[in-house]
């Protein structure tokens, strides 16, 4: 594909290209997280931050978030 598009359906086609994989980096990143949350049956995050308001669970699940990000962000980007 060439950079910059030369016609009005590759700009469009670039842009179905871009949601498709931003849709699916964030299906990863969601299915990640779960099971993040599911390898931690003790940890309780939604009553920890919900009622007890831990600042470190806020930044645990921030740094896990960030973590698998950066993951996806490689595994996608090849």
């Amino acid at each position: 594909m060439k950079w910059p598009p030369e016609s009005f359906e590759m700009v469009v086609f670039w842009f179905i290209y871009t949601a498709c994989y931003g849709v699916l980096g964030i299906g990863l990143i969601v299915l990640g997280f779960k099971v993040f949350d599911w390898l931690t049956p003790k940890l309780n995050i939604q009553h920890e931050l919900g009622e007890k308001h831990n600042i470190a669970v806020a930044i645990l699940c921030g740094a896990i978030i960030l973590g698998i990000s950066v993951m996806v962000a490689a595994v996608i980007h090849g």
